[in-house]
Parts: C-alpha cells; sequence; structure tokens
C-alpha cells in the first residue's frame, strides 16, 4: 500500500512537470512539492529519470521556486504595508482616551487605552481594604460602571479584528511558503493582539471588582480570587 502511494506522488510529479514545459500553469500541487520537499525528497522523485528528463524536471524545479521567491517577497511587501496600516490606525490610540491624570505618568507615544489598562492593573494589585491614593480613588469613581467602557472596548474590538485579519495573512503566507516571517512589525501586530485581549477581560471585570470590594466586609481571599480569574 505504501509502495502504491509513493508510486502516485511520482508520477504526478512528473505529469505536472511535463504539464508545465508545455506552458501550462503551475499546479498548486507541484509548487507545494517542489517547495516543502527536501532535496533528498526531490532527488527521489527524479529516481530512475534519464539525463534528458531529469534536466528538464531541474528547468521546472527551478522556475518554480523562483516564481515562489517573488511572490514571497511581494507578499511579504504587502503584508508589511498592510502590518504598518493597520498599526498606524488603531482606534485605541485615539486621543478620545486620553485622561490626563493618566497620561502624565507615561511616555508621550503610549497608546492611552494601554496606560488606563496599567493604571487599573495596578489599583488591583496594589489595593488593600482601600485605594492606594488620590488617583486610585479617582479611577474607581470614573470606571465603577460598565458604561464607563464602552467606546473603550468598542474600539478594542476593532483594533482586534484588524489585527486578527492581519494575523490569518501572514499565517497564509507562512503556510503557502513555508517561512517564518520574522519582520518586526508582523511581531508587534501578534503582540498587540494578544494584549488587547486582556485589555478587554480587565476592563469587562473591573466595576465587578469595584463591587465586590465595596461591600462593608470584603470576603477574606475575594481580591486574589478576582485577579486570579483575570490573569490566569
Amino acid at each position: 500500500m505504501e509502495r502504491h502511494v509513493i508510486n502516485l506522488e511520482k508520477q504526478r510529479f512528473i505529469r505536472d512537470c511535463k504539464q508545465v514545459l508545455k506552458g501550462e500553469r503551475v499546479t498548486d500541487s507541484l509548487r507545494r512539492t517542489i517547495i516543502h520537499s527536501s532535496p533528498g525528497h526531490i532527488e527521489y522523485l527524479k529516481r530512475d529519470m534519464d539525463m534528458a528528463e531529469a534536466r528538464l524536471v531541474d528547468i521546472v524545479i527551478a522556475k518554480v521556486k523562483e516564481e515562489s521567491k517573488k511572490a514571497l517577497s511581494a507578499s511579504s511587501q504587502r503584508i508589511n504595508i498592510l502590518a504598518i496600516s493597520v498599526l498606524e490606525n488603531l482606534s485605541t490610540e485615539s486621543q478620545e482616551f486620553a485622561i490626563e491624570e493618566i497620561m502624565k505618568r507615561y511616555r508621550e507615544s503610549i497608546n492611552p487605552v494601554k496606560a488606563l489598562y496599567y493604571d487599573l492593573q495596578e489599583i488591583m494589585f496594589l489595593y488593600d481594604s482601600r485605594p492606594k491614593n488620590k488617583h486610585h480613588q479617582f479611577l474607581i469613581d470614573r470606571f465603577r460602571e460598565i458604561q464607563a467602557f464602552e467606546k473603550i472596548i468598542m474600539a478594542i474590538d476593532r483594533d482586534i479584528r484588524d489585527l486578527a485579519e492581519c494575523k490569518q495573512r501572514v499565517n497564509k503566507l507562512k503556510n503557502e511558503h513555508n517561512y517564518p516571517n520574522t519582520s518586526e512589525h508582523l511581531k508587534r501586530i501578534v503582540d498587540l493582539h494578544n494584549e488587547m485581549l486582556q485589555w478587554k477581560t480587565l476592563f469587562e471585570k473591573f466595576p465587578d471588582w469595584i463591587n465586590e470590594n465595596s461591600l462593608p466586609v470584603v470576603a477574606k481571599g475575594t481580591i486574589c480570587t478576582t485577579i486570579k480569574k483575570l490573569f490566569k
């Protein structure tokens, strides 16, 4: 059974190569075989060919590799352009979300929603029966209700969709060409997508955390339990 499958693969490979030499398009199957196969496997597929046939197959292999290289370069450029476009047009970068009391604590270029996330995270980790300082109390009062996060979460959702679409295009490129794209722009896309999922989780749960800790007596372990749920 295994020998029969291997023979079929070789026959399909030879057939597709001959079709290319006749001027027909490169099939997806042939492209995958040439791009993903090791040199040893290619040599195996060429075994038992005479010198003339092997030379013609080598011409096809070189043609497919060159086309794939050009396609990879063009696709990489398109993906990088897309990544840069997404990163430069984030909804969460809007100054609408910049809170002066928060922004002055961070570098000027920080995403205002990310800065808010850091501050709310700090409140939760440093909380000990009462807010640590006036700044913490200010934010607790401002974001006591989930409605206070409505526009922020909508912006996060838009960005997550754009980032996810970019990630899908990158994964398609990598799968098609068996190529680990290590662009810094693409790394930022992946990292930011994961970060924003955490932002959204915290913002959705923050009013619940406030309610839990606004009770006359805070049950032992309540704070730790909530934080574990958020960051597990």
